[in-house]
């Protein structure tokens, strides 16, 4: 039988309650994009550059982050080594670094619309 150790376990709790956050405020933003003009939402998010600018750092955070995980993972499994990386834990720490900067990319994006929608 396989037994989890404590930051095993941790991680797939906050992995579930990560998940649980990023589908939340997709479906909020999803739901809030059917009551927005559409050119006006064009109009003021190229005024606001702050939002591009912020959603560009998550996603590239992010995405690193994905392809390091991934660089990582075929290490520890394709080498005589790899075995050595997985005391560090830097699977899981790449994982987390992705979740943590795609959970603030889809924030930004729903306060922008949250803002947009009050307004209206």
């Amino acid at each position: 039988m396989y037994t989890m150790g404590f930051f095993e376990l941790f991680l797939e709790i906050y992995n579930a309650c990560a998940a649980s956050v990023i589908i939340f405020l997709t479906g909020h933003i999803v739901l809030m994009m059917h009551r927005v003009d559409r050119d006006l939402l064009k109009a003021k998010l190229f005024l606001n550059d702050v939002v591009l600018q912020r959603t560009w750092i998550y996603i590239s955070i992010s995405g690193a982050a994905f392809a390091l995980h991934t660089v990582i993972k075929f290490v520890i499994m394709f080498t005589t080594r790899g075995d050595m990386l997985k005391e560090f834990y830097l699977v899981e720490l790449t994982q987390v670094i992705f979740v943590v900067a795609f959970i603030y990319a889809v924030h930004n994006w729903y306060v922008f619309i949250k803002g947009f929608t009050a307004r209206k």
